[in-house]
């Protein structure tokens, strides 16, 4: 049967998953998002709020497994053995994702074939998303990085049906947070705006706003105190983080302590320069089976490879602050 829908819905809430959370999940996890499941972790990480949440209830827990090892043998997605089994997208998958064909799946035997509520049944304005894809796609070229690491298909599905035209209408999109609206925020607002002053509007009675985000969601941050900003000088300088607190006769931990709170407050901190890509693979796979929230979980499945400074700052740039 014609599996595209199928596939769309299931690597656009893998993104979907990560654009928001800033780390990936196994497969299980996943399936409960798409079929509403009301879990521990889906409750401590917010993704009950996802707008992927509950979409795919048509198709059991089974079904949906079965189709997605499918996806897995096709080369679609692969399952990251060395990461705790996290479900990620492969290069075929991300091929998919900018330009999609059709894909045909088997039907699972223990369940006939229901027609399944797509992302695409959300009312957009299919021009608009397909001139925000062109955008994402130069600017992931730009970047030489995957589409979706810049935006999700679900948060240019949003965009083209909510036209947001500020910053605060912009950040209740989904999977957007401060950095990335620091980052792609102008670009896609001034492209908006720019077809918005050449086209009409599409209205629809399905279209429904977003729900405005809290306050400390929307970013609204203290101001740092003299300390914390004397630290982000300096390290903004080029200084490690061992030179800091040999500067200032600190400990490494109070100077990752600063740099946390910086983040925190949209400060822009080069995470590269505290921790590698492979080091921020190990601790988004651990913080994928503990949840942010849970910093000593984390640090108990990673040893003593990284301290609680590191743990801290990443947290803080992939995901909200655990409390």
């Amino acid at each position: 049967f014609d599996g595209t829908e199928i596939a769309e819905t299931l690597l656009s809430c893998i993104e979907t998953i990560y654009d928001t959370s800033g780390f990936s999940v196994g497969l299980n996890h996943v399936i409960a998002v798409l079929t509403g499941a009301n879990t521990e972790k889906i409750r401590r990480w917010h993704h009950n709020q996802l707008p992927m949440y509950g979409q795919g209830k048509t198709h059991s827990r089974p079904a949906w497994a079965a189709m997605a090892r499918e996806l897995i043998r096709l080369g679609y997605l692969r399952q990251a053995t060395e990461a705790f089994s996290v479900l990620e997208i492969t290069e075929q998958g991300q091929a998919f994702t900018q330009d999609r064909h059709t894909i045909m799946l088997t039907t699972p035997i223990s369940e006939p074939l229901r027609k399944t509520h797509s992302t695409d049944e959300v009312a957009h304005d299919e021009s608009l998303f397909e001139h925000l894809r062109q955008l994402r796609k130069s600017l992931a070229d730009e970047r030489d990085v995957p589409a979706y690491v810049i935006f999700s298909d679900v948060a240019l599905r949003q965009m083209a049906q909510d036209y947001p035209a500020n910053e605060q209408e912009f950040l209740r999109i989904s999977g957007v947070g401060k950095r990335k609206m620091k980052e792609f925020g102008a670009d896609f607002l001034a492209a908006i705006a720019e077809y918005v002053g050449n086209n009409p509007r599409q209205h629809s009675s399905n279209t429904s706003t977003a729900p405005p985000r809290s306050a400390s969601t929307l970013g609204k941050a203290k101001p740092l105190s003299n300390t914390i900003q004397e630290t982000l000088r300096v390290f903004q300088r080029g200084f490690s983080v061992e030179d800091i607190a040999k500067q200032r006769g600190l400990v490494a931990s109070t100077i990752y302590g600063h740099l946390e709170q910086a983040i925190q407050a949209g400060e822009s901190v080069d995470i590269n320069r505290l921790i590698t890509a492979e080091e921020q693979t190990h601790m988004a796979a651990a913080f994928a089976q503990t949840g942010l929230g849970n910093l000593t979980g984390a640090k108990e499945l990673l040893g003593d490879l990284y301290d609680y400074g590191q743990l801290r700052v990443f947290r803080a740039i992939h995901g909200e602050r655990g409390q």
